[in-house]
């Protein structure tokens, strides 16, 4: 039954959560100007200078424009004439991302907005200003300090060990958004090492229990990730449900936070048994950039929530590792897609054999690929907001919208945006009908 798991389009749409669905025009006339007076310009407008308008239109032809003059946004019915970006959206999905239920990639990655002018970049410059608007996220700002206990710059590099001061872990972690804990889990390193072989072993391609990718070199085949752990094995469901210091870590987010087995992708383990230089087929196993989990829809359901990584290798300068930017949870980031690992908060997480990483998965951060020749395996357990339960249903997640959403063979947000537009500017010149 788990291969008849199908690609579904509308999950997590806003139906049953008693959100309002918007009337467009009522939104743009009233509510939005309304909501820029009370406070959110002085949110907004740091970030839009020099930004060109933006227009959004729905099919049937209304439509409006946002314009940073002078300081303030301002609203305009119709398609500015120098708006650089122009964006046909769905009336259900513009009411989904109103309410954070869609985001910019989802919408672009499930077709449910078309690029009339401009390109992702353009919807970029705007789109942290158009989500502090609709849904009063702040802006993730690098130049706001970041402060340790005693009021001093927090260490973003700083790791800790099992018996630290729990408080001063739990401020670093709602701080920073991370945390990393030296070999909290080396006494169970092994038999999770094995449990991980056993699965990878026994996992067959076309199920929704792994993604698949191909070494283009080799010809070989592999899973790169797989996913719903908890469902195949006892002992990882043990680790989150019964492990006194997997509890511990979750309770340093002070948050009542539950399991979550077969939602999302349940537990979830990283693979990535290749070096530098390999030559894989179109997917994300290689390259995971700057994302947030939550980066397709639902965060203000079920965030805060985090992700607890035991790390199974070692995770260094020669291999791959996870990198985040510090702050960045709960905010609404600035065009990631130009943001590398030279960015001033970006931080290196190097990880020993047995050490646990936390991170909340509305964290930015990234799996770039291999500098050297060693693997990196990574178990993931995750703990969300109790509402995820009912967001979505069992084996439910937003990766379903996501083209070769079963197969592990999912292109690039940037990949299919230019479609888009390839597709766009062919119309116009009449080389498609």
């Amino acid at each position: 039954m788990f291969s008849e798991v199908t690609r579904d389009m509308n999950v997590g749409d806003l139906s049953g959560w008693g959100l309002k669905a918007w009337d467009f025009d009522e939104f743009h006339q009233a509510e939005l100007p309304a909501r820029l007076e009370s406070g959110v310009n002085d949110k907004v407008t740091w970030d839009l200078e020099c930004a060109p308008p933006f227009s959004i239109t729905l099919p049937d032809g209304r439509a409006y424009s946002y314009a940073s003059i002078e300081g303030k946004v301002q609203i305009t019915p119709g398609i500015h004439a120098d708006a650089q970006c122009v964006i046909e959206i769905q009336e259900r999905a513009w009411q989904n991302y109103v309410h954070e239920l869609r985001t910019p990639s989802s919408l672009v990655l499930s077709q449910a907005v078309h690029f009339l002018r401009g390109n992702m970049d353009d919807w970029r410059t705007w789109a942290p200003a158009i989500q502090c608007m609709y849904s009063g996220r702040e802006i993730f700002d690098p130049s706001r300090p970041l402060l340790s206990m005693d009021g001093t710059p927090l260490d973003l590099k700083k790791t800790f060990l099992p018996e630290d001061d729990p408080e001063e872990m739990s401020h670093f972690l709602r701080t920073a958004g991370y945390l990393v804990i030296r070999g909290a889990m080396a006494h169970r390193r092994e038999e999770i090492a094995t449990e991980i072989e056993r699965i990878r072993s026994q996992s067959r391609e076309g199920e929704i229990f792994s993604w698949w990718t191909q070494n283009l070199d080799t010809e070989q085949r592999f899973p790169y990730r797989l996913m719903f752990l908890s469902e195949r094995s006892p002992l990882i469901r043990s680790l989150m449900e019964e492990d006194t210091t997997v509890q511990d870590i979750v309770g340093l987010s002070k948050r009542n936070l539950v399991p979550l087995h077969d939602r999302g992708q349940g537990a979830m383990t990283v693979l990535k048994p290749f070096g530098a230089g390999a030559k894989l087929a179109p997917s994300i196993a290689g390259n995971l950039g700057w994302h947030a989990d939550c980066g397709l829809g639902g965060c203000n359901i079920m965030c805060p929530s985090i992700n607890i990584g035991i790390h199974l290798d070692a995770a260094g300068s020669r291999s791959s590792r996870l990198w985040a930017i510090a702050g960045t949870h709960g905010r609404s980031v600035h065009n990631t897609a130009l943001m590398g690992t030279d960015h001033p908060r970006a931080v290196p997480l190097d990880t020993s054999p047995g050490d646990v990483t936390i991170h909340y998965s509305c964290l930015m951060h990234a799996g770039p690929p291999p500098t050297g020749p060693h693997q990196r395996r990574t178990l993931y357990l995750p703990f969300y907001a109790p509402e995820t339960l009912q967001l979505l249903g069992r084996f439910q997640s937003f990766e379903q919208i996501l083209p070769g959403f079963g197969t592990g063979n999912i292109p690039s947000l940037d990949q299919v945006a230019e479609e888009q537009t390839t597709y766009r500017d062919k119309v116009k010149q009449g080389l498609i009908g």
